[in-house]
């Protein structure tokens, strides 16, 4: 089935008065992030092009202002557009997607030329890979969706580990693996990842002391270091600051801050929508779905701990950071929900 073309224009114009509303609303009120930065090439400096910052600056001074405003809104429509394509979903759930699409952060951090943008085109074509490994159209990812996952590699490689991780589930259950196998190996990995952490619980340690310095302290939205104060608080925290680090703005610091208040909502929304379709995949009829609960771990579970330490001293940043690959996260789970319960209604 093919996109409407009401949705496509929907998106188009969307994406369009976003830009308008970073540029000339948002930006009298807080910070744009490092994009007047990349526009007048403020890293050329570096003539490193290892540099994401040094790509970044050379993209936007050469596009020029309005160049880079328009490269960013195509971009992030075509990583769109082809995810919604390849994901086929019904129609029910076709306004909760473009609901997404109209939430304030996102809206704003993915219509002006950032790393988020091309965090958001490669992502959303990972995800068309992962979907297409699930609807048996390859084993594997086409060229396009390689370019894309090398793209991610680069642009936010922690990021990136989530869709290898999951091309790996999917490629076992897909090759015939049980899934009690498979849940197995993904336990085995998460064993081993805590194992190697606790191995260099010190580099951990002193990285996680650094983090809170790279925010400014009188910034409206950062938090005082409160949580990572001896060795194993980074782990010890995890259950409450991965939420935190992934919504935003608390409802202290909305109440504070009358201006948060509807970015709280926006993160307790998504939060809420996560925590429903995770749940609703993994049991479906009252029955233990094997693959989406691998799933759970390989691709939510992975996307959590990989922000976690990005987004919890800053709610702003949390939000910027997100903005980057919730759309996809979320356009997966709902797959996935439709996937294992057409799964479950064939069986």
């Amino acid at each position: 089935m093919s996109i409407p073309k009401n949705t496509i224009l929907y998106i188009i114009l969307i994406k369009i008065v976003y830009s308008f509303l970073a540029v000339f609303v948002f930006s009298q009120f807080s910070s744009l992030g490092d994009t007047d930065d990349y526009l007048n090439g403020h890293y050329l400096h570096r003539s490193d092009f290892s540099s994401t910052a040094y790509l970044m600056s050379v993209i936007g001074s050469s596009l020029g202002s309005l160049g880079s405003f328009l490269f960013s809104i195509i971009l992030s429509i075509i990583g769109i557009l082809y995810m919604l394509e390849k994901a086929n979903l019904q129609h029910r759930t076709l306004p909760l997607v473009l609901l997404l699409i109209a939430l304030p952060s996102f809206g704003v951090w993915t219509s002006i030329f950032s790393k988020e943008i091309f965090v958001l085109f490669s992502f959303c074509i990972c995800v068309g890979g992962l979907i297409d490994q699930l609807n048996d159209k390859r084993k594997f990812f086409s060229i396009f969706q390689i370019f894309a996952l090398l793209l991610l590699t680069f642009i936010k490689p922690h990021y990136s580990i989530t869709i290898y991780f999951s091309i790996l589930t999917i490629l076992f259950y897909k090759i015939g693996i049980k899934s009690e196998l498979s849940i197995s190996l993904n336990i085995v990995v998460f064993c081993l990842v805590i194992l190697i952490s606790m191995h260099y619980i010190d580099s951990i340690f002193e990285y996680s002391q650094i983090m809170p310095k790279h925010f400014s302290s009188d910034g409206g939205t950062t938090r005082k270091n409160e949580f990572w104060h001896n060795e194993y608080d980074f782990f010890t925290f995890m259950p409450i600051g991965l939420p935190m680090a992934f919504s935003g703005p608390t409802l202290v610091e909305a109440i504070n801050n009358v201006k948060l208040f509807p970015f709280f909502f926006e993160g307790t929304f998504l939060f809420i929508l996560l925590v429903y379709y995770n749940l609703t995949s993994i049991i479906v009829r009252k029955k233990v779905n094997t693959l989406a609960l691998s799933l759970f771990f390989s691709f939510t579970c992975m996307i959590l701990i990989t922000h976690y330490p990005f987004g919890l001293f800053n709610a702003g940043s949390a939000m910027r950071y997100r903005s980057g690959f919730i759309l996809p996260m979320c356009v997966f789970l709902i797959y996935m929900k439709q996937y294992v319960t057409q799964g479950s209604a064939k069986n």
